[in-house]
């Protein structure tokens, strides 16, 4: 009779699967959390980074439209890959980065804050008589940091409510405001 067993072992991956679920973990996927920003709009200058954040942002319910109040500029993406040490029996670690800088702003292009740098770096270890597997493995690890540095940027969007963009767009008109009156008054001196 193997009846006992079969239950047990159902009962366990049943609990197995609810405690797993109970703290949390996920597997990869897009992000399900509502945000308050209902559309963007994306610009900048690399194109490969603005198409997985656009694909992101709309897969978690963010419409991307020109017409959107709120844009973010990608101000610069950098892939970089270095090699760190020379290992022995033909083997080195590198080290691949991928960097990206971007800033809020208002449609009009007032700035919403300061420029934000997210990097993220790994270390990988190759061997020097397979070329093409390392070009392959460092293609597959810039991918991968590409998807991290877009769920990142994604969160800290979702984070944001329409009142603290409205609060620092109102800032940022009253201080363009005020430079631009700074200016004008020192072109024409009072008599």
């Amino acid at each position: 009779m193997t009846y006992p067993f079969r239950s047990v072992s159902t009962l366990t991956l049943l609990l197995l699967t609810s405690l797993l679920t109970a703290c949390g973990f996920h597997l990869r996927g897009a992000m399900s959390t509502a945000s308050e920003v209902s559309q963007l709009s994306i610009t900048g200058n690399d194109p490969v980074y603005i198409r997985s954040l656009s694909r992101a942002m709309e897969r978690s319910g963010i419409n991307i439209s020109e017409v959107a109040p709120w844009r973010i500029n990608i101000i610069r993406v950098e892939r970089d890959t270095d090699q760190q040490t020379v290992a022995s029996a033909g083997y080195f670690e590198q080290r691949i980065t991928m960097q990206v800088v971007y800033q809020l702003q208002t449609a009009s292009g007032l700035p919403l804050g300061a420029p934000v740098q997210l990097t993220r770096e790994r270390y990988i270890t190759l061997n020097q008589d397979a070329p093409n597997a390392a070009e392959s493995e460092q293609g597959v690890i810039l991918s991968e940091l590409q998807q991290e540095l877009v769920a990142t940027t994604l969160r800290r969007i979702h984070s944001l409510s329409e009142a603290e963009l409205s609060a620092a767009a109102e800032q940022a008109r009253a201080a363009a405001q005020a430079q631009m009156e700074s200016t004008e008054s020192n072109r024409n001196p009072l008599p």
